[in-house]
């Protein structure tokens, strides 16, 4: 059917049933070990990209957020005051508006940001098309400049957040899930349990700030070995 050798499957959809299932591969996104991600900030503030990725890429490893949601972020989604992000449903996978609580260092960044404001309202305008959001491959070339591309995507810093929540913290699963906007719980759970735990959220996003900060100096094979949570 595919190649026009017949108008019509002969075979009908019965054949469906005797075939095996294909198994999907599942292949996961490269993701940093979190005790290199403090270093890795470090050297994309150093790096001669452009001022927006750098920002940008640093307020997604901050914000344990997806690409799309950093890059698209407008002025008018931020707090400064409640140190607080709240991102639109309309741009959320699962079309619910999530509140982000801000580390210090966040407001900072956005602060930073001010200097390539394009009067788009993007927080993060594009530095080659104006009035545009950065695309992905934007914040991709920054780790391939920094030749960890192989080791890592920009999606796998919500990995790294994880891992280190789970292996460094006693956060409730709860917290770290919905720190990166993931469902909780039965359908029938979510309809009770609507607060977004955003006063846990908020120490969660602390610690990893104050951890990232605490270990951007150079990372040494032992300290990696030691899986060290400091």
């Amino acid at each position: 059917m595919a190649h026009g050798y017949i108008a019509q499957n002969v075979a009908g959809e019965a054949i469906d049933g005797a075939l095996p299932p294909i198994p999907r591969n599942k292949n996961h996104l490269r993701a940093l070990p979190y005790q290199e991600v403090g270093a890795l900030i470090t050297s994309v503030r150093s790096s001669r990209a452009s001022l927006a990725s750098r920002l940008c890429l640093e307020f997604v490893i901050l914000t344990a957020a997806r690409s799309g949601e950093a890059r698209g972020t407008t002025w008018d989604e931020i707090d400064t005051e409640a140190r607080e992000w709240r991102v639109a449903a309309a741009r959320m996978k699962a079309n619910m508006e999530h509140r982000v609580p801000l580390s210090p260092r966040a407001p900072e960044i956005v602060e930073e940001a001010r200097a390539i404001d394009d009067g788009s309202g993007l927080l993060f305008p594009s530095p080659l098309r104006h009035g545009q959001p950065m695309s992905d491959m934007t914040l991709t070339k920054v780790l391939r400049g920094l030749g960890v591309a192989d080791r890592a995507t920009v999606h796998g810093f919500r990995s790294s957040f994880r891992d280190w929540a789970a292996e460094c913290t006693d956060a409730p699963h709860a917290v770290m899930e919905l720190s990166l906007a993931h469902a909780v719980g039965s359908a029938v759970e979510a309809a009770y349990a609507r607060s977004q735990l955003l006063r846990r959220r908020r120490l969660l996003m602390d610690r990893w700030a104050a951890y990232l900060k605490s270990s951007g100096d150079v990372v040494t094979l032992a300290r990696i070995a030691a899986n060290d949570c400091r």
